[in-house]
């Protein structure tokens, strides 16, 4: 149910409680891929939208960072027009690399885990989020505090799965994309299942726990406010951080 009623500086507040929490649900998602790759033993780099993880002493290497160096300047240029002294010097440090550090069979099964760990983070977030909230439903039932309106973004974390497979779907459908990169896609194809099945799945527990959240929750007179400002400031939010700010900081 809604009230069509709008109220402007409500809406300020939660227009940049969405553009924050997008960037924070993006980072925290991020350190839970982390956390699990640092669980087995791994270097690990946060970027802005992702994170690498490599061998233990492979971030420092000599040789890795000699191929930081010498290829510095040609990033913005295809790789075929690069010079060949330069392509047969990179091919032979990165054949030293590898013998270095060689691949094993376990690096399957730590990926598989390491990109669970992402999604896993988001879901408890929200859940831990959903928890607080029932506990303090006595409190909030009589009217919402500060710090209600904090464990409703946490809560909300599962919009991204939600988001995830919208941004699929048109992806899909417009542009007849397949084999994405998602995570929730990748642990699909990893489990040997059809690519959509986990994000199917992810996306109604985070359709669930939104509406849940929106129209059992948050008090009738806020809600269309909070739709209307949250979508904007999620959208902001979201074009900002990818758009240019994230790789600024990061």
């Amino acid at each position: 149910m809604l009230k069509f009623n709008f109220l402007p500086k409500f809406s300020i507040v939660i227009f940049f409680g969405f553009f924050l929490f997008t960037i924070i649900g993006t980072l925290t998602h991020e350190f839970g891929h982390i956390a699990v790759a640092k669980y087995f033993g791994y270097e690990t780099i946060l970027d802005y939208g992702s994170m690498n993880y490599f061998p233990l002493g492979f971030i420092e290497d000599k040789d890795v960072k000699e191929i930081e160096t010498i290829s510095k300047e040609y990033l913005d240029i295809e790789y075929e027009q690069w010079p060949e002294d330069l392509k047969l010097k990179i091919k032979a440090l990165d054949k030293i690399i590898m013998e270095r550090y060689p691949y094993k069979e376990s690096y399957k099964s730590n990926e598989f885990w390491i990109t669970i760990g992402g999604p896993v983070q988001t879901i408890l977030t929200s859940f831990l989020g959903l928890l607080i909230l029932y506990v303090r439903r006595k409190i909030w039932m009589h009217g919402f505090k500060t710090v209600d309106w904090l464990f409703v973004f946490m809560s909300l974390f599962a919009i991204r799965e939600v988001f995830n497979f919208i941004n699929a779907l048109y992806s899909s459908i417009m542009y007849s994309e397949s084999n994405f990169h998602g995570d929730e896609f990748r642990i699909s194809r990893y489990l040997e299942y059809n690519e959509w099945v986990v994000p199917t799945l992810t996306m109604i527990l985070g359709l669930l726990i939104s509406c849940y959240v929106i129209f059992k929750v948050i008090p009738l007179k806020y809600r269309f406010t909070f739709i209307i400002s949250g979508i904007i400031g999620g959208i902001t939010g979201y074009a900002i951080w990818f758009g240019f700010l994230g790789e600024l900081l990061l």
